[in-house]
């Protein structure tokens, strides 16, 4: 009720000036918080970009192009839709502004009915869909969806979360895939009809999943699948693409990045599952690989390995020679962390969230025997075969971690985990796993006889992506594996490097993006709209240092900082201006 108040008291003054600001458009009368809008609102926030929410009243009664140039129109949270919203969009988009069209907003009229015999809103889409007369029950389709290679990167889909679907042609047609699963599967509309638009995403099966159309002086951008409703079920990677694509690439927003200095790189977590990985680890670091870095690496501490009594496991406790490698790799900087649950395949074959009671005890026995050999508090987890309870992710934030190794939202950059609609945690941090087709590790590569040239092309390309669009993302491998491939390392490290001695591409830890991530959240920022320049103004409660804005150079000059503490730089699509201390920062651009 406050959220509602406090949005209609200060959205009238604002129609008289353009903002900063994405609209997201609700019914009237919903009670907020809602997940399904959340959802929206945490993505925009990770995104750095900002978001408002307005009801259906406040957009009719004068929300025009230039106050809000872009406008989402959500999936689930707006199904019912009247006429009247439907024409006043149309007019919206027709006198110039964006809409993003998700899915099933508007699917049903007020009374609850399927509009007869297509959504009112095909004329928006470009296609026709809902066609609930003609179909029924399969005017949704469930399969595969396809996009250009480039495409997909554009939409922040990184190289390995998508697998060639057809070679034909200078850029290939890839798939959607996920780590184990191969190519996924989506729900989308039937559409129908001559689409006039940029196609960006279909359906082999069933028409199109994603395009850009130009309506009157206006743009509708048209992702038929269920963002939110994707989201909610650990798999955010479209949503936040999306919502980049049109933030960024369509309106031409400024972002305030989740990296530090807005550096793209990687964290790579070494998963020390058993005994047999101590050895491989010592030949790894005669190699000089632990001079890279610094890397997160989970531990598995428990004496067993498979099931208690084995003697298969690190020992972390009673083993003289895992103890001096810990030591030697604290002494590099990196990040010892636990690899869950004290027995590695008992626990990735048996915990549940039924069995807390049997279960937590092995986190905790874990945790004090990283910690007893570390000497500093053991903050990162990931879970053995990726098995993480949602139990247990509550325990790991009760218990001061920030971060964790996961199995869902694969492909995505660090985030707060939706889970079944809602989210998760309040602080602590996922990272998905980045999988590259359907495998991730060394011994996958080997066992399905992956060659080692694709697998560096696969680590080069990466790079070259989270440096591009100065993201971040998780790789892991075991020791044993990966030391079987000493080419493949050394031309990830060497490619790191480089691109690192330019202050391109660093390597991070969990924690430190974790713990970034944290400090970001406090941040505030706004953007004013002077007439021919937006001046920018943000403030932190104690050091802004290393928060980085990024502006699309095509729309806009470069920067001026007018106050604080701040440096410009630029690349061949964005300037950015990042903070170098202190608690306030002022800057101006002028509009392109």
């Amino acid at each position: 009720m406050f959220l509602a108040l406090a949005l209609a008291a200060v959205l009238p003054a604002m129609t008289h000036a353009a903002t900063n600001q994405i609209a997201l458009l609700v019914p009237d009368g919903l009670s907020l918080p809602d997940p399904r809008v959340s959802a929206w609102l945490d993505a925009a926030q990770e995104e750095g970009l900002k978001i408002t929410v307005i009801n259906d009243t406040q957009f009719q009664q004068g929300i025009t192009p230039a106050q809000f140039s872009g406008v989402i129109l959500p999936d689930q949270v707006h199904v019912n839709a009247s006429d009247a919203l439907i024409a006043a969009l149309d007019t919206y988009a027709n006198q110039g502004g964006q809409l993003m069209l998700v899915y099933d907003f508007g699917a049903l009229t007020t009374t609850g009915f399927y509009a007869s015999p297509k959504s009112r809103l095909s004329s928006l889409a470009g296609v026709d869909y809902v066609l609930y007369d003609q179909l029924l029950g399969n005017m949704i389709g469930v399969g595969p969806i396809t996009a250009l290679g480039t495409t997909l990167r554009t939409l922040q889909v990184p190289p390995g979360k998508s697998m060639v679907w057809d070679a034909a042609g200078t850029d290939p047609v890839e798939g959607i895939s996920g780590y184990v699963y191969g190519f996924l599967i989506y729900p989308s509309f039937v559409t129908q009809g001559t689409y006039t638009g940029t196609a960006l995403v279909t359906s082999p099966n069933f028409g199109l999943v994603a395009g850009l159309r130009n309506v009157g002086s206006g743009r509708v951008l048209f992702v038929n699948l269920p963002l939110s409703y994707l989201k909610g079920q650990t798999d955010g990677m479209l949503m936040h693409g999306f919502l980049r694509y049109f933030g960024s690439n369509l309106m031409k927003m400024a972002r305030l990045s989740a990296q530090p200095q807005a550096r793209g790189g990687l964290v790579l977590n070494w998963h020390f599952c058993a005994g047999d990985q101590v050895a491989p680890a010592n030949v790894l670091k005669s190699r000089g690989t632990f001079n890279n870095g610094p890397f997160s690496i989970s531990i598995t501490a428990g004496p067993d390995q498979i099931t208690g009594g084995d003697a298969k496991g690190v020992n972390l406790s009673g083993n003289i020679t895992a103890q001096q490698l810990v030591a030697y790799l604290l002494s590099k900087g990196h990040r010892i962390g636990s690899h869950g649950g004290w027995i590695h395949d008992f626990w990735g074959a048996n915990a549940s969230e039924t069995n807390q009671a049997t279960f937590e005890q092995y986190l905790v026995m874990n945790k004090q025997s990283v910690e007893s050999a570390t000497a500093i508090p053991a903050v990162e987890y990931a879970a053995p075969e990726g098995n993480t309870p949602q139990w247990s992710v509550n325990w790991l934030e009760a218990n001061g971690n920030s971060s964790y190794y996961f199995l869902g939202h694969t492909g995505m950059a660090p985030t707060r985990s939706y889970r079944n609609g809602v989210l998760s945690n309040n602080t602590i941090r996922a990272f998905p796993v980045m999988p590259f087709g359907p495998y991730a590790t060394f011994e996958e590569f080997d066992e399905f006889n992956v060659p080692a040239a694709t697998i560096t092309t696969w680590y080069r390309q990466l790079i070259d992506f989270v440096v591009k669009n100065r993201t971040g993302r998780l790789i892991y491998m075991h020791p044993r594996g990966a030391a079987d491939y000493p080419t493949v390392l050394n031309a990830l490290f060497n490619k790191a490097a480089n691109l690192k001695a330019s202050g391109q591409f660093n390597w991070y830890t969990m924690d430190t993006l974790a713990q970034f991530g944290q400090r970001r959240e406090q941040t505030t920022w706004q953007a004013t709209d002077t007439g021919n320049a937006w001046s920018f103004q943000a403030s932190h409660p104690t050091d802004l240092t290393d928060m980085a804005w990024v502006l699309p150079r095509s729309g806009y000059s470069q920067p001026v900082v007018t106050q604080g503490l701040a440096t410009v730089t630029w690349d061949a699509a964005n300037w950015i201006v990042t903070a170098t201390g202190g608690n306030s920062l002022a800057f101006v651009a002028g509009k392109h």
